[in-house]
């Protein structure tokens, strides 16, 4: 996230913290704020720091937000570690702030998963257009997460296989090989292999499943307000056909791989649910 969006979820941040009409004049975050708005990133840093010693648990997570985006627009090494520090604090604002911005640092490193999963747990605490903005990174990032190939055999191995395949020619006779005759396929191991996953696959977060709808309403109208407070989608009844029965599955957000659902499944924080696909 660019320092200018950094500078205005932040600013979002302590309005809402109240920091604007219920604070103490003068105090080592109010100055840290200014220095930071004003472009002092070494007094901002220094400043605030102090704040994050605070007893005062969203004073602290304020201090450790702002020495964060100070540290990154200063390239030091330990921003990351201030930001994380931040996105546990108790305002979902300020942690959501700080996520999106680890998540421009994980970027930058190449941790592309990485970021992508930290953007999608930010787009979950921000609000308004920040949330908006950080839900269309994340897609962003998702979409650009390289696939994972297969190490290639090293130069040593390789030339060792030649060596062998040479010496194994030249020890038999001159007589051509006679090709050996394809096995035939058996149907029924056919039959039994799996199917390939398909790459559009979903990925969901299931509280349940039940014979009778009724059940699966009742535990998604329960859930429903836990979700909501901690930024995540509305439970939804699914039915699916299950060896010959109808099953009810209540089911929460539909997301595009599984590391992501994993993300979801953290901030959540929730006991006995579990990572399934939608299908």
């Amino acid at each position: 996230m660019p320092r200018c969006l950094n500078m205005a979820a932040l600013a979002l941040v302590l309005v809402s913290l109240g920091c604007e009409s219920n604070r103490e004049v003068g105090t080592p975050i109010d100055r840290a704020r200014e220095y930071y708005e004003d472009g002092d990133m070494d007094d901002a840093f220094g400043l605030s720091t102090e704040a994050a010693a605070s007893s005062d648990a969203l004073t602290a997570q304020r201090g450790q937000l702002v020495a964060g985006l100070s540290a990154m627009d200063l390239n030091r090494p330990d921003a990351e570690s201030w930001l994380l520090k931040a996105s546990a604090g108790p305002d979902r604002e300020c942690a959501g702030t700080a996520l999106a911005s680890m998540a421009t640092i994980q970027e930058r490193s190449g941790r592309i998963e990485v970021a992508a999963q930290s953007m999608h747990r930010a787009s979950m605490m921000l609000s308004g257009s920040e949330q908006a903005r950080a839900r269309s990174e994340a897609q962003r990032l998702a979409k650009a997460i390289p696939p994972k190939s297969k190490p290639a055999p090293d130069a040593a191995q390789s030339a060792n296989l030649d060596t062998r395949s040479g010496t194994a020619k030249q020890a038999g006779t001159n007589k051509p090989e006679v090709p050996k005759k394809a096995a035939k396929s058996d149907p029924a191991s056919k039959a039994s292999a799996p199917l390939a996953k398909p790459a559009s696959q979903k990925w969901t977060l299931q509280a349940g499943a039940f014979e009778s709808k009724k059940k699966a309403d009742v535990l998604a109208s329960e859930l429903e307000k836990e979700t909501d407070a901690r930024g995540l989608p509305v439970p939804e009844v699914v039915s699916v056909k299950v060896r010959g029965k109808i099953m009810y599955r209540v089911q929460v957000g539909i997301y595009d791989s599984r590391e992501l659902a994993k993300a979801a499944l953290e901030t959540w924080g929730r006991k006995g649910i579990l990572l399934g696909t939608t299908d």
